[in-house]
């Protein structure tokens, strides 16, 4: 309270002082009459007076104070006089707040006679622009303090900085050497056209993605335990970047991708990102249903997944709407909250997602389990809703099985029930005990009658060992060949949701034994739940309930079709006028060409974030990219083409003392290898890097499965083992413990949300590169290479594989003393542990 009234005196400012002594000010009259109603702990109709009221709102509030109006503040009784008259001077002071830039429309910049070009900018000394609009812009900025690019750099520093930032693998020497001697004049941008097109290129930026959403292939928290299933997320990522999806699809499929396209299945492979975080097992599966600790945990599951979706795709701070109104961004609570009804009906856990022709052993579920019974004679029902109304076959019940229950075929299956459609019966068994069918599917023909719900009623419960219930392991519901039971959502008028019982296990491809498909960790849909406004976050103190919606008082249709608040949510997040989105991403790629976003906080562009550099160049960025087709390597080839991007790291004097920090642009930035790309790099000179792509992650560890899995990351049969040679972006990512090289290297934390990773400089990363177990065997596999050369040639061959040249005279004759004492391996080890090896201008 103590630091809002403060800040309400200084906003008051001259007008509180203005009062004579005798007279009350305004700040106190606010303290006696009106904070404890509108202020930061209560914010009656949405008015509190620690924020700046608009003309609309003051003139609302002056009327209300002076009872002209149905509403009459404050209820107590109508102010004094002496008191009305400092409140009406500070309200009619009160300025509308100015937008903050990020929550603005996109802007296009003044255009001179060139349409694509800023005007009143002149040529640098010299003549001549750069490529494309982007110069144009910060030159504008440089020249107004006088300064200008430096030169561009030579062609070996440029390939080698060009083949890490599109690739992050370095170029070979044959590589290096085509480039240097090619004469053509559009050389370096058949070089970018050959990166983009590389396969390297998804590897590294797809690296990129995945810190960015925290993926990780185990759970997290204190039981880390695995997921097995969660890399098909990883290689879509991968792919997607790789086919240049455009990005508006690239957003939509990761949000609501099995719900837009659900005849493609990599839609629901996609929904893997809205998972892709920490998951706490303890909490989720071994909680007992209906408590609040149980409660509080879906409720911080969702956080997670509403915080990953607007910080990645909006660079947004929603999450600290949780608890009040944002502090300083226009995001009330009830917008949150909004967001988290969107997601209340997911679930995680692994889910099929293309068919396969032969069944898979094992399975990750029961199936459904109703609610337990004390009698048979207890109404349940389970029912799943198709997309849209469509032709139907067969209709298939498989009975449950429990893994974790005594051997049961038959399991749960009713002993009387009915079967509808849209309403209508099509299967009575009400009338008398049907026989358990044990392991036997039970079927109905439906002759393609259309349908779109399908509703499994149990009239009389299958009686378990003292109680009765209701399960199946899955319902299909077959068309033309095809299971359209994967497309639905699955609801029911109760469930067990824990372990290996789901509503969301009813359609996930699997019975309790086996399966046919192929497995994903991804979303899981269901009905969606109740949500609540909550008092200070509070999953005691609920308030009214919420419908879905977005930012800004979005609103989207309160329908119980999970799916269709995904889509709604998906669609308002890559339309034309959602200004973030288009920021976000470009600014993004931005940093990862320049070291430094041109909104420096990549996920904070509110007011406790950075201002823009260059908000002209963003927004004319932004709106290229929204309407030019949305293509990340089109946008990459822009930016890696300007003059600005290929200038040298040089320093100069003048500039280092105008602008130390480098944010105009007046060189381009050194930076060290992140942690994949120095294993990657080692791997590629040793000779000894798999290429091959995707698939499960390789494991750089010894498991041993127990209460909490056990990882050691020390065993060397595991650091030396050529299976685990291939890129570091394919190797299964562990959350509760880090691998050390990597972890030295400043490697993402996969629990938390990494738009920009940390850079360090220690003295342990000096020692790792010279010692860890992984540097010295690459080291001799190194040796073993250059082994196979004449000696006379093998310095000259090492210097130029790892360092991208030949060494200089002196270095040559003092390295081959070196290796005549301490041999070819140790030189290797020497070149690991150089700066330019480890560092790109």
């Amino acid at each position: 309270m103590r630091h809002f009234l403060c800040g309400v005196l200084l906003a008051l400012g001259t007008v509180a002082h203005a009062q004579p002594p005798s007279q009350p000010t305004a700040a106190a009259i606010l303290k006696a009459r009106c904070l404890s109603c509108h202020g930061p702990e209560q914010a009656a109709a949405g008015v509190r007076f620690d924020k700046p009221l608009t003309a609309a709102l003051a003139k609302k509030v002056l009327t209300a104070v002076a009872y002209d109006s149905t509403i009459k503040m404050p209820p107590s009784g109508k102010l004094a006089p002496n008191e009305l008259a400092p409140l009406t001077a500070w309200a009619r002071t009160t300025q509308p707040e100015k937008p903050h830039w990020a929550f603005s429309p996109l802007t296009p910049a003044p255009r001179g006679d060139n349409k694509e070009l800023p005007n009143r900018i002149s040529p640098p000394p010299g003549g001549g622009w750069g490529a494309g609009f982007v110069d144009h812009y910060l030159l504008a900025k440089l020249q107004a303090k006088g300064l200008h690019f430096s030169p561009e750099a030579d062609r070996r520093t440029l390939i080698r900085r060009l083949s890490f930032d599109l690739t992050g693998l370095p170029p070979t020497p044959a590589e290096i050497a085509a480039f240097v001697s090619d004469k053509r004049p559009d050389a370096y941008e058949k070089l970018v056209d050959r990166l983009l097109a590389s396969p390297g290129y998804g590897e590294r930026w797809g690296r990129k993605w995945l810190d960015l959403v925290h993926y990780g292939d185990t759970h997290g928290y204190d039981k880390d335990k695995r997921r097995d299933n969660a890399w098909p997320y990883r290689d879509w990522v991968i792919g997607a970047l790789n086919k240049d999806l455009p990005y508006s699809q690239f957003v939509q499929q990761q949000v609501a991708g099995d719900v837009l396209t659900p005849s493609d299945p990599s839609g629901i492979v996609a929904t893997g990102f809205l998972v892709a975080g920490p998951w706490d097992f303890v909490g989720q599966a071994e909680l007992r249903e209906g408590t609040v600790d149980k409660e509080k945990t879906r409720a911080l599951d969702r956080d997670d997944i509403v915080t990953n979706v607007m910080a990645t795709f909006n660079s947004v701070t929603v999450h600290c709407a949780r608890c009040h109104d944002h502090k300083f961004d226009p995001i009330p609570q009830k917008d949150y909250y909004r967001l988290q009804a969107v997601f209340s009906g997911i679930e995680r856990g692994d889910r099929t997602y293309a068919e396969g022709e032969q069944p898979t052993p094992g399975s990750p579920s029961n199936g459904y389990h109703s609610a337990i019974e004390k009698t048979a004679e207890v109404e349940k029902w389970v029912q799943l809703s198709l997309p849209k109304p469509q032709p139907l076959d067969t209709l298939r019940l498989l009975p449950a099985r429990p893994t974790d229950f005594a051997d049961t075929p038959g399991f749960g299956f009713p002993v009387r029930f009915k079967i509808e459609v849209d309403g209508v019966v099509v299967d009575d068994q009400t009338t008398a005990d049907f026989p358990n069918p044990g392991n036997a599917p039970y079927e109905i023909k439906l002759a393609g009658k259309v349908g779109r719900v399908v509703r499994i009623t149990a009239t009389k419960l299958w009686p378990r060992t003292g109680d009765f219930v209701f399960a199946l392991a899955e319902v299909q519901l077959l068309s033309g060949g095809k299971n359209l039971g994967r497309t639905a959502t699955v609801s029911a008028r109760d469930s067990i949701q824990a372990g290996r019982w789901s509503t969301a296990f009813l359609n996930d491809g699997f019975d309790s034994r086996s399966g046919f498909g192929k497995l994903t960790y991804a979303a899981l849909p269901h009905a969606p739940r109740t949500i609540s406004l909550l008092n200070r976050g509070e999953v005691e103190s609920p308030k009214e309930a919420v419908g879905p919606g977005a930012l800004f008082g979005t609103v989207f249709p309160d329908t119980p079709d999970e799916g269709a608040r995904r889509a709604a949510l998906a669609r308002w997040l890559t339309s034309k006028d959602n200004a973030l989105t288009w920021r976000s991403i470009v600014n993004r790629v931005w940093q990862g060409h320049f070291g430094r976003g041109i909104v420096e906080t990549l996920s904070d562009f509110g007011r406790n974030g950075a201002e823009p550099t260059h908000p002209e160049l963003l927004d004319a960025l932004a709106l290229w990219f929204r309407d030019n087709g949305q293509s990340l390597k089109k946008l990459h080839r822009l930016i890696v083409t300007s003059r600005a991007y290929k200038q040298s790291v040089a320093t100069n004097p003048k500039a280092e003392l105008l602008d130390t920090d480098n944010h105009l642009l007046w060189r381009q930035n050194r930076r060290r290898l992140e942690a994949e790309e120095v294993r990657d790099s080692v791997l590629a000179v040793s000779g000894a890097l798999d290429r091959r792509a995707g698939g499960p992650g390789f494991a750089l560890f010894a498991f041993k499965d127990d209460h909490s899995p056990i990882y050691d990351h020390t065993d060397l049969a595991h650091i030396t083992d050529p299976a685990t040679f291939r890129r570091t972006v394919y190797r299964f990512t562990v959350r509760s413990v880090p691998n050390p090289l990597l972890d030295c290297l400043d490697c993402a934390d996969p629990s938390i949300n990494t738009p920009v990773r940390n850079t360090t400089l220690t003295a342990l990363q000096s020692l790792a590169l010279l010692n860890d177990p992984f540097l010295i065997d690459q080291s001799e596999r190194f040796a073993k290479r250059l082994a196979t050369l004449p000696k006379n040639q093998q310095v000259t061959e090492a210097f130029r594989l790892a360092l991208g040249r030949s060494p200089r005279p002196t270095e040559h004759a003092q390295t081959l003393a070196f290796v005549q004492k301490n041999g070819l391996e140790n030189l290797c080890r020497l070149l690991f542990n150089t700066s330019e090896f480890v560092f790109v201008d």
